[in-house]
């Protein structure tokens, strides 16, 4: 896949997510708007029921004055029942005429103070149980206010929210059966009513909406996040194996023509075969051939290192005695280019469980890498420690070191630090990759600690490998036998 490919699918990928993202907001402002639709509409029906409730009340108590208005054992009129609106609330049903009648015929004898036409008790226990109805919770206020402004009635918070109230939109007129009295016709009286406090009632009738659209939009960002870091991951994987195969192909057609022309100078009848040019022939061809089986070796490193791939055979190791031997044989590669090896075996606990084999390995792969990326003469040192659980081993170099910004990806498989155009080190990023690996699956643990930074050489660095005990700190007698 390629690079505009790639930017091509991270575009429309991108442009579906923001869309997405759009009409979920969108949906779910209009699902508030219509929330906020049907609260208001209950608040406004619940003010016409006080209303007509508070009209039915005082036609009851006017009838109750008059003498014979009510016969004998006749109940008091009551509210015709409630019947559920569009959100399900209880609404008044329009009135009757001839209720509206008996209204119009008492509405006469009605004209009287206000305070007197309006008990506070009763009209904050119908506001309260109409809202109540409705599922309208929380704090709210009401006024009751005449034509001219005046302020007859509050509720409940006066101080806080009557100035509020009496800006609110939502109103109703009380005793809308009055006659007017008057060339100026009489007063009219509206009840004003605000819940200040409504937004939270709104979100908490849609947050479960609301999470779940969270969710989800969540979900896919973290999908579509790692979806993307996967094909980036993989387009430098290849990218790597693509050098890799170029860099193979280089290294191994330079040795094949150097055996190649070795060989033909030794069959060519016409070149004098003296012993010391035979000789340096032959030690070409040795080194070219060394150099071939260093190549295979780092292609099977490589293969060895994939899962279920590396095979290892564990048994009883001394690893001072195959420190030693590393030692040895890392001593004539240090040597010829002026520098030395040191082992300083401080640990008191010394043999674990591993494959001897594997572990010679990664010690060599380690002192080869110190005198590869060293600037000067190398220096290399081993030492161990130890506790009750596990044996330490350190390795410590003056080379360049590795920058901080580096130290993380060394042990990716493929992965080699950037140098620019400077080749002067060959390898493939196998060997780091291959330590790495035969140490997890000894149940160790490997890290590094070096300080260079931009700018800064020669500071070197160090390998910390830990490898655990078989029996931890159980028995250290049989930890250090042999």
């Amino acid at each position: 896949m390629g690079r505009r490919t790639i930017n091509r699918l991270i575009a429309a990928i991108t442009v579906a997510l923001l869309g997405l993202v759009l009409v979920q907001a969108l949906w779910v402002r209009d699902i508030l708007a219509l929330k906020e639709a049907q609260f208001n509409e209950s608040i406004d029906n619940a003010l016409v029921a006080v209303g007509d409730r508070l009209t039915m009340a005082e036609a009851r108590h006017q009838l109750r004055l008059l003498p014979g208005a009510v016969p004998a054992g006749m109940p008091p009129l009551e509210p015709p029942p409630a019947l559920p609106d569009s959100t399900g609330a209880a609404v008044l049903p329009p009135p009757d005429p001839l209720e509206e009648l008996l209204r119009g015929l008492l509405a006469g004898g009605l004209m009287r103070d206000i305070h007197d036409r309006i008990d506070p008790q009763l009209l904050d226990s119908l506001v309260r149980e109409e809202l109540r109805l409705r599922h309208i919770q929380g704090a709210y206020s009401y006024a009751v206010i005449g034509s001219t402004g005046e302020v007859v009635v509050t509720g409940p918070g006066a101080a806080e929210y009557a100035p509020l109230a009496a800006g609110s939109p939502h109103r109703t007129r009380l005793f809308r059966n009055d006659w007017p009295a008057g060339p100026d016709g009489a007063p009219t009286w509206w009840l004003h009513l605000q819940v200040p406090r409504r937004a939270p009632m709104l979100l908490r009738t849609v947050w479960p909406m609301l999470v779940s659209t969270a969710v989800f939009l969540l979900l896919i960002t973290f999908t579509f996040g790692y979806a993307l870091r996967a094909i980036f991951r993989q387009k430098r994987l290849g990218d790597i194996k693509n050098d890799l195969v170029n860099n193979l192909t280089h290294e191994l057609k330079t040795p094949i023509s150097t055996i190649a022309l070795a060989c033909e100078a030794l069959n060519d009848p016409g070149m004098p075969k003296e012993p010391a040019q035979v000789n340096a022939l032959i030690g070409m061809i040795k080194d070219e051939n060394k150099r071939l089986g260093m190549l295979v070796e780092s292609v099977l490193m490589s293969a060895v290192t994939d899962e279920g791939g590396m095979r290892l055979r564990f048994a009883d190791v001394d690893m001072h005695a195959l420190l030693a031997e590393v030692v040895r044989n890392g001593a004539l590669q240090t040597g010829r280019r002026g520098g030395s090896i040191q082992l300083q075996p401080n640990a008191e606990l010394a043999h674990i469980r591993g494959d001897r084999t594997h572990l010679t390995s990664i010690f060599h792969n380690l002192i080869d890498n110190a005198v590869k990326y060293c600037a000067g003469s190398p220096v290399v040192q081993i030492c161990t420690r130890s506790d009750a659980q596990a044996l330490t081993i350190e390795v410590r170099d003056n080379g360049i070191g590795i920058p901080r910004a580096e130290q993380g990806k060394i042990f990716d498989r493929l992965y080699r630090i950037p140098t620019g155009n400077v080749h002067n080190v060959k390898g493939f990023g196998l060997g780091l990759s291959y330590v790495r690996s035969v140490v997890e699956r000894h149940g160790g643990t490997i890290r590094v600690e070096s300080t260079t930074d931009p700018g800064e050489r020669g500071t070197g660095s160090s390998f910390i490998i830990t490898l655990p005990f078989e029996h931890g700190g159980g028995n250290k007698a049989v930890a250090v036998r042999g």
